[in-house]
């Protein structure tokens, strides 16, 4: 299943294979998204356009994201 959220700034997703990657920008060229700047766990740095976002099929795994839901379900 393709992730079909936006990317976060600061968020935290989850690959496949269970790889950490975080959204550290999101580039704009005018009014239009051009890339996104990733950065894996290891420390490797990416960038994707917005198809190559929706083709990396992540998983949400933001923690803060985590504590707010289960603060809630309280």
């Amino acid at each position: 299943m393709l992730l079909q959220h936006k990317p976060i700034p600061g968020y935290w997703y989850t690959n496949i294979v269970g790889q950490l990657v975080q959204v550290r920008a999101i580039v704009y060229s005018g009014a239009r998204l051009s890339s996104i700047a990733l950065e894996y766990a290891n420390g490797k740095r990416d960038f994707v356009d917005l198809d190559g976002w929706y083709y990396l099929d992540l998983s949400i795994h933001s923690p803060r994201l985590e504590r707010r839901e289960r603060v809630r379900d309280l």
